[in-house]
């Protein structure tokens, strides 16, 4: 069975009780972020502890359940539903502590990744309050959207808390050594970018550390999912979703950012672009693309330099991964 339908070519599409609607419908925006905070916690959930994976993996099935409510299954989200996240809320808070000032992402990959996913929720959260101005979206669901955020956040402190996943926020280690770059081939050669994305990311922020930088760097394949996020000890927080959303562009629009920057000036084909897509195209350097035989499998996205000093970073990571094919 095909996985295209060429159903939606004309830019409207359907849901169980909605027919025909155009693609940029609030409905999607919501359906479609809660389908971005599902992917980044799937990459969360490698990096952490058996119980909190379980916790992940449950919460991505609830995330699912409630898409199928706003697309016109059965209705997930109840008073119950909600209670039920805030007693799971204020058990893990009752084992981190309460916290008194802003936490700074960063100090395990688990707990990176899930406020990644946080920070989407909240956004989602954000589009649901629109739609819900024109009807379609009850307060329960609005409710748990709110909650979810929390519960996420709450997961986030108990991965940095905990002592058993000893790999530091994939925040790469001590060069203690010249990068090879033949090496480098050898080590990604015949892989799959899902194989190498960490590694990749490692090798930039590597590159960056020689060059007295401090950068962020993310992979995601051809439909846009993140795959890999690194970022090195005291790189910019802001970076962190702008090397993601570089990465995004950069694949999807399937050319560097650098070349939607200027597709993107007044009075060019492109103008405007950088408002769509919520805000998450990017119109300066440090977005490439990463190809395998001539064909597009992913992109790579970095932040934390100047634009052009992102852009040589990115085109270094470029080089490294498509040399090794």
């Amino acid at each position: 069975m095909s996985i295209y339908t060429k159903a939606g070519d004309r830019g409207f599409t359907s849901t169980m009780n909605r027919k025909n609607i155009p693609k940029n419908s609030p409905i999607f925006s919501v359906l479609g972020t809660l389908d971005e905070v599902n992917s980044t916690l799937g990459t969360a959930k490698s990096h952490l502890n058996p119980d909190l994976s379980v916790k992940v993996e449950q919460l991505q099935k609830d995330i699912y359940a409630l898409n199928g409510e706003l697309a016109g299954a059965e209705k997930f989200a109840t008073a119950e539903k909600i209670k039920a996240q805030e007693q799971e809320i204020d058990a893990i808070m009752s084992q981190t502590g309460s916290f008194t000032e802003f936490i700074t992402p960063g100090k395990t990959a688990g707990g990176a990744a899930l406020d990644v996913a946080r920070t989407v929720m909240r956004r989602c959260e954000r589009e649901a309050i629109a739609l819900s101005q024109i009807g379609g979206i009850s307060r329960e669901v609005l409710s748990w959207i709110n909650r979810t955020s929390d519960y996420i956040y709450a997961m986030a402190r108990l991965a940095d808390a905990d002592n058993t996943v000893t790999e530091k926020a994939e925040i790469v280690p001590e060069i203690k050594t010249a990068i090879s770059t033949e090496g480098i081939h050898l080590a990604v050669a015949h892989r799959n970018l899902s194989d190498i994305a960490d590694d990749l990311c490692k090798v930039v922020i590597m590159k960056a550390r020689e060059q007295g930088i401090k950068v962020v760097a993310a992979v995601c394949d051809n439909g846009g999912n993140l795959l890999s996020l690194k970022r090195d000890d005291d790189a910019f927080i802001a970076s962190i979703d702008i090397a993601i959303n570089k990465a995004f562009t950069s694949t999807s629009l399937k050319m560097s950012t650098e070349q939607v920057g200027k597709l993107s000036q007044p009075g060019a084909s492109l103008y405007g672009l950088q408002y769509t897509n919520s805000g998450k195209i990017v119109i300066f350097g440090g977005g490439v693309t990463l190809t395998v035989n001539g064909e597009i499998v992913g992109a790579l996205g970095v932040s934390g330099g100047s634009a052009e000093q992102d852009t040589a970073l990115a085109e270094f990571g470029k080089k490294i991964f498509e040399g090794g094919y």
